[in-house]
């Protein structure tokens, strides 16, 4: 007897978890910089510049930039920079990882300290948080029907079928120029960069994802004044995956690896342009939600039949709610801390502290972690920082209920805007997106091979008459007696009717 199966492919969760790591060093302030008198910023970004999985690991290779601001010990002490960074290596071990494995992993600085051991010194401590998922694309075949005439038990499954998981790196360049009516550039202190505003869409073969990303340059005038411009370079990028179709969605992961930029003369001989280029790695993965009506049970009537099966626990898509909705926060400055000149750059990341299902409900609480740099009127402090925590709770209409769900969650930030108002305070505005899928783990058996053998030796006009027992059902007495369901069915004029605990049943023959 031969199976008409349908191929699919699931990806398959071997890892998913989270780690840290310390990652320390001591800065010496270069020959051409002044001496250090006092700290006023010190910003870490991370990235991964490189992964290798191998038969039970996962070597990871990255790197913490450092963009120090200070004032120097002289007498023009107008803001000076180091701009420096550390690399670091980490190993995820187990001993589930196959080199065949995919490997998604984002990085961040969730911590960083530093003390001043002398004017030409800082000792720098940074934590990196990792968080990582890695993924085994498992080939399954699923029994959907038969080249022969069966009694057949179906059962509808809903499964995420992968499409892919792939990596792509572009690089973005385009120009930044200082406003009319503001001073050209003197010295850069730092730039700053992050992506928003993203979307994708899905065709026959590819992803076509679209975005912009954010510019910030602080810098310093001729005179030592501090100013500062921003813009936004939009992207298009299209990445093919042979097996992506218009009905796949794609969970896309953006990472920042290296952004550089250098001062140019515009058409009048001024310093009043600079030339960025950004390089971006995209992890991305793709899936197609498919309801299979699979081969739940089956035999052939009147013959031993024998079924070879296979236990897997497969993850079922419940349900995908999703939202998105404006978040207000006015964020005072702290008592003792220096009067806001102008909003240099607002950084925005979510974090989702708990989720779960109730009543058909999705509830989500988290905060979003609000920085906000800005230039200050203080000489003591020209540039100053805030920091603000800004909760959400949300409920969102879930379809899924019951039990073993599991609700994997993403946050994101589409786009950050803020203003100074009379008072002094900022005032946020942060679109915030929350995409959810809702997991549900179950443990089934595939059947992979369907044998019939010699006949039943029960007589062929022999009747059996049967007392339905509690829990019975039609299909489980028709597969014991070896005869068709509808058999039975039609046999005892059941129509419509129920089973019944203790209802006499007759079992024809052949």
């Amino acid at each position: 007897m031969e199976l008409i199966k349908e191929n699919m492919r699931v990806n398959e969760a071997v890892l998913d978890s989270s780690t840290q790591k310390m990652v320390e060093g001591d800065i010496i302030v270069p020959d051409t910089k002044p001496d250090i008198l006092k700290i006023l910023q010190v910003d870490a970004v991370s990235c991964i510049t490189d992964k290798e999985v191998s038969d039970g690991s996962v070597d990871i290779k990255g790197r913490v930039d450092l963009k120090i601001l200070y004032i120097p010990d002289s007498e023009k002490r107008c803001i000076k920079n180091i701009i420096t960074s550390f690399e670091f290596e980490e190993e995820i071990a187990n001993k589930r990882i196959d080199m065949e494995d995919t490997a998604v992993i984002n990085s961040s600085v969730e911590r960083v300290e530093f003390s001043l051991i002398n004017s030409r010194k800082l000792r720098i401590k940074s934590v990196v948080g990792f968080e990582y998922e890695i993924i085994k694309i498992k080939p399954l075949e699923i029994a959907v029907d038969t080249d022969e005439k069966l009694e057949i038990k179906r059962r509808t499954v809903t499964m995420q079928n992968s499409a892919g998981v792939s990596e792509f790196s572009f690089l973005i360049r385009d120009r930044i120029s200082v406003p009319a009516g503001q001073s050209s550039f003197g010295e850069v202190l730092k730039a700053d960069y992050c992506i928003r505003d993203t979307e994708y869409k899905t065709m026959t073969g590819r992803v076509t994802a679209k975005g912009c990303v954010g510019v910030c340059i602080l810098y310093t005038d001729t005179n030592g004044n501090i100013e500062f411009c921003e813009s936004e370079f939009p992207f298009t990028e299209i990445w093919e995956m042979e097996d992506v179709t218009e009905d796949c969605e794609c969970d896309i992961e953006y990472q920042l690896d290296e952004g550089s930029l250098s001062v140019e003369e515009d058409t009048d001989g001024d310093l009043r342009e600079a030339a960025v280029s950004i390089t971006v790695t995209a992890q991305v993965k793709a899936s197609e939600t498919l309801e299979i009506d699979m081969i739940d049970d089956c035999y052939a009537p009147y013959m031993e039949t024998s079924l070879e099966r296979e236990k897997l626990t497969l993850e079922e898509s419940a349900a995908r709610p999703s939202m998105q909705n404006t978040v207000r926060e006015v964020v005072e400055i702290p008592e003792g801390a220096p009067a806001i000149s102008s909003v240099y750059n607002v950084v925005t990341k979510p974090h989702i502290t708990k989720a779960g299902i109730e009543r058909n409900k999705l509830i989500c609480e988290g905060r979003i972690e609000a920085c906000i740099l800005y230039v200050s009127e203080s000489a003591e402090n020209p540039v100053y920082s805030v920091k603000k925590n800004i909760p959400f709770s949300y409920s969102l209409d879930c379809e899924a209920d019951g039990d073993g769900l599991v609700p994997k969650l993403k946050a994101e930030i589409k786009h950050t805007g803020y203003n100074l108002n009379a008072a002094g305070e900022v005032e946020l505005r942060c679109i915030l997106s929350i995409n959810a899928n809702v997991i549900r783990k179950r443990d089934i058996e595939l059947i992979t091979s369907a044998e019939t053998g010699e006949s039943k030796s029960r007589a062929e006009s022999k009747i059996v008459v049967y007392f339905v027992q509690s829990g019975d059902s039609l299909w489980e007495i028709a597969k014991r007696y070896g005869v068709p369901c509808g058999a039975i069915s039609e046999f005892n004029e059941l129509g419509d009717e129920k089973l019944r605990q203790g209802m006499r049943l007759l079992i024809p023959g052949k």
